[in-house]
């Protein structure tokens, strides 16, 4: 054998050497690997697991919100249909009929021309919405508080049959749609509180502190259901004092000239919302039945409350 072939020998004895070392090592390290590797596989199928039971939880969860979601449906409908039994007993019937309204009085131009409306049957509140009504709504509702509450409540107990106060015209629009009824047109209001008669005040001609709180004869409200004597002739009471009260019409001081002869709903659009009726600080021009006043809808005041109105069913 030659140097040469002895050298090409010791070089693949060489190699050999080499890449059973190599093979070695990559085993040693293979081994090292496995447990790691196979501790990845049970941690995929651990998460897997996880995931899968996730999914299925959650399907669970979102049938039980949307059961939710249909038994409240359920139960706001079964309270709408109750409310509406309710209202018509704590409401007054309005019939239908013409009237004066608006006067021809100087100096009142926002109130002329004096002119007849007539007007389709319709329900009214027979009181002024109470603190005590309110919060039924704000509780039932989840609305926003008046400002004069405290923690989601009237501050004085001895208040729950006032007025409410301190509510906008977009609250007590609100109130009105979650009990089922509306808001009094101006028209629907007027009639309500002159009668067929066309009465300068509810009840009567002259003006009188024994008939309605005005002058701040008391300086705040009173319960909706202390002057009897102050009622309308359909049996409305606080129509005029007490508190002024938000009307469904936007206001225009012309509108009168323009308005339709039946069932005029007011102007289409406007800055301000009407009130009516003359709060306690008014005074016996304020309080009268044909007088008007307005507010920006977002505007609240301790001397400004509501009640509604509510469509007769003709079926």
């Amino acid at each position: 054998m030659t140097d040469q072939d002895w050298a090409y020998a010791v070089g693949i004895l060489i190699c050999a050497i080499i890449w059973v070392q190599i093979f070695f090592d990559y085993r040693k390290k293979l081994v090292r690997m496995m447990p790691s590797m196979q501790e990845a596989a049970s941690r995929k199928e651990d998460f897997s697991s996880r995931i899968s039971e996730s999914e299925v939880n959650a399907h669970e969860i979102l049938e039980t919100i949307e059961d939710m979601r249909r038994e409240i449906a359920s139960l706001d409908d079964d309270r709408i249909k109750l409310q509406l039994q309710v209202n018509k007993k704590e409401m007054v019937l309005i019939p239908a009929g013409r009237f004066k309204m608006g006067s021809s009085q100087a100096g009142l131009d926002e109130e002329h021309p004096e002119h007849t409306v007539h007007l389709k049957a319709y329900y009214i509140d027979r009181y002024e919405v109470t603190n005590i009504q309110y919060k039924d709504f704000v509780d039932g509702a989840g609305h926003r508080a008046p400002a004069n509450w405290r923690n989601r409540t009237f501050p004085e107990a001895q208040k729950a049959h006032h007025p409410v106060v301190e509510i906008s015209w977009d609250d007590v629009r609100a109130y009105a749609e979650w009990s089922g009824k509306r808001l009094p047109t101006e028209a629907e209001w007027e009639r309500a509180a002159r009668g067929d008669p066309g009465h300068e005040y509810p009840w009567g001609k002259a003006a009188s502190t024994e008939y309605a709180n005005y002058e701040n004869a008391e300086g705040k409200t009173t319960a909706v259901n202390k002057y009897a004597s102050g009622k309308s002739e359909f049996g409305v009471w606080d129509l005029c004092g007490n508190v002024g009260e938000w009307v469904s019409d936007w206001y225009s001081p012309g509108y009168y000239k323009v308005s339709s002869e039946a069932d005029p709903q007011g102007p289409e659009s406007g800055r301000q919302r009407v009130i009516r009726g003359g709060g306690y600080q008014g005074n016996r021009m304020d309080v009268r039945a044909a007088a008007r006043n307005f507010s920006m809808p977002s505007s609240y005041q301790s001397y400004i409350g509501f009640r509604c109105a509510m469509d007769v069913d003709e079926s």
